[in-house]
C-alpha cells in the first residue's frame, strides 16, 4: 500500500460521541468502531478522493506532526470498512440480512411512546397493588411445588416461556426499528445461561438519550405480561372469570418464569439489558471488556496490558474498580446456584421422567409426552454447549487471523 494509493470506503455512518471521539461503521453489517476526532477528519479526506500521501500532507500542515495514514487505512481494512484500494476490491459489499425489515418504524413508535409507557406503568402499579394486599400472588418457586407435575402442563409451560422470551427480544427489535436500526434475533449465552438475543449494534449511531426505549423494551413487555398473569389469578379467585385448573397452574408457572426473566436482567455483569442501560448512562460502552483487562493486568505482568490499561479513561477506571467487585460476587453466586440448585434440579427431573417412562407403554400419549419433556429440558443445555463452541471457534479464528497478520508483517 503506497503513498499514491487511492482508498474507497464503504458507505459509512457517523455518530459524534464527544469532541474527542466519533463512532463510525457500516449499518448494513453492524460493524462499528470508535475513533479519535482526527480519524474522522482522515476519513473525510479519503472520501473526497485524496490519496494516502495527500492526506498525510494535509494533516501535517494542520497539526505540524506526521500522521501514519497507511497504518490507519490498514486498521479500517481489518474492520472491513475499506471497499477498494487503487480500484481493487479488498472487502466485497455484503449485506447481513436483518429480521422483520418489512415492519414500518411506526410499529415501534406505537408500542413505545409516552402514552404506552403510561399504560404499562398503570398495569404494573395495579398488579403491584394486588400483590401488596395479597402477597400470595407474588410468583414464587413454591408455585412449582403446588403445581401438578404432569408432562402436559410442564411442556406447555416450557413452550410458553420460550414464546414470551421471543416476545421479549421482538420488543427490542421493533423499538430499535423505530429508531432506524435494523436488528437480528439469534441465540447465544450469558455465562452459564442460554439466551435469545437481539443484535442492535447499530444503536451506537443513535443519540444516547434515545437509546433507552430499545434497551428497556423487553423488560417493559415482561412486566406487562407478568402483571396480566397476576390479574388473571386474582380475577379467577374472585370468580369473575372461570378457567380450567390446568390453565391456572400453567399461568402460575409462566408467572414464575416471567419473574425469573425480570430478575435475570439485574445480573448485569452478564451483559443483560440493564448492563447496556448502565453503560449508556455512565458512557463506558466497553465496561466488561475493560474489567477483564483490569483482571488480566492484576494477574499478569505484561507491558502490553499496562499500555492498554493506561488508555482507559480515568473516569471509567473509577467505575471499573466497583464493577469488578460486583462481577466477582455475581459470578461466584451464579456458579454456586448453577452447581447446587440448577444442575441437581435438572438431574432429579430427568431421572424422575426416565423412571416414569419405564412404566409406560411405548405407543401411549404419556410416553410420547415424556420423551418430549426430556427433550425440552435438555434443549437449553444443548443450546448452551453449541453457543460455547461457536464462541470458542470465533475467538480461535480471530486470534489465528491476528497471528497470521503479525507473521506477515514480520
Amino acid at each position: 500500500m503506497g503513498k499514491h494509493c487511492a482508498v474507497e470506503l464503504h458507505e459509512l455512518v457517523f455518530y459524534i460521541e464527544n469532541e474527542d471521539e466519533v463512532v463510525i461503521g457500516r449499518r448494513e453489517t453492524g460493524t462499528f468502531i470508535a475513533l479519535p476526532a482526527i480519524g474522522h477528519e482522515t476519513i473525510e479526506l479519503l472520501q473526497r478522493g485524496f490519496t494516502i500521501g495527500e492526506v498525510e500532507r494535509v494533516l501535517y500542515q494542520k497539526y505540524a506532526e506526521p500522521i501514519d495514514v497507511t497504518a490507519f487505512v490498514e486498521e479500517l481494512e481489518a474492520h472491513k470498512l475499506v471497499y477498494r484500494l487503487d480500484g481493487s476490491i479488498v472487502n466485497s459489499r455484503e449485506r447481513i440480512k436483518a429480521h422483520f425489515t418489512w415492519l414500518p418504524a411506526k410499529t415501534g413508535r406505537f408500542f413505545f411512546n409516552p402514552v404506552s409507557y403510561f399504560m404499562y406503568l398503570a398495569i404494573f402499579l395495579s398488579a403491584a397493588s394486588i400483590v401488596f394486599f395479597h402477597p400470595g400472588y407474588f410468583p414464587s418457586y413454591k408455585d412449582f411445588l403446588r403445581t401438578p407435575t404432569t408432562p402436559l402442563i410442564t411442556i406447555i409451560s416450557l413452550a410458553a416461556s420460550w414464546f414470551f422470551l421471543y416476545l421479549h427480544e421482538f420488543a427490542h427489535l421493533i423499538a430499535a426499528r423505530s429508531l432506524g436500526v435494523n436488528c437480528r434475533i439469534g441465540l447465544g449465552h450469558r455465562f452459564l445461561f442460554p439466551v435469545a438475543e437481539t443484535d442492535m449494534s447499530g444503536i451506537v449511531v443513535v443519540p444516547r438519550n434515545q437509546r433507552y426505549s430499545a434497551f428497556l423494551a423487553g423488560m417493559c413487555w415482561d412486566v406487562v405480561f407478568l402483571s396480566t398473569g397476576i390479574w388473571l389469578e386474582w380475577l379467577y379467585d374472585l370468580q369473575v372469570i372461570g378457567m380450567n385448573e390446568n390453565v391456572l397452574f400453567t399461568i402460575r408457572l409462566i408467572n414464575c418464569n416471567g419473574m425469573a426473566l425480570i430478575l435475570f436482567q439485574f445480573l448485569f455483569f452478564m451483559k443483560t439489558d440493564l448492563y447496556y442501560v448502565f453503560t449508556n448512562v455512565f458512557r463506558c460502552p466497553d465496561l466488561l471488556e475493560h474489567t477483564f483487562l483490569y483482571f488480566k493486568r492484576c494477574l499478569i505482568s505484561n507491558p502490553y496490558l499496562t499500555e492498554q490499561w493506561d488508555e482507559v479513561p480515568p473516569r471509567e477506571k473509577k467505575i471499573i474498580y466497583g464493577f469488578a467487585w460486583f462481577y466477582m460476587v455475581g459470578v461466584t453466586v451464579t456458579v454456586a446456584g448453577w452447581l447446587f440448585f440448577q444442575l441437581p434440579s435438572l438431574y432429579r427431573l430427568l431421572t424422575a421422567s426416565l423412571a416414569q417412562l419405564s412404566t409406560m407403554p411405548l405407543r401411549s400419549w404419556n410416553f410420547a409426552a415424556g420423551i418430549l419433556l426430556i427433550g425440552m429440558c435438555l434443549l437449553p443445555t444443548a443450546m448452551l454447549i453449541h453457543s460455547w463452541l461457536q464462541s470458542i471457534r470465533r475467538r480461535f479464528m480471530k486470534n489465528g487471523l491476528k497471528g497470521g497478520e503479525q507473521v506477515e508483517k514480520n
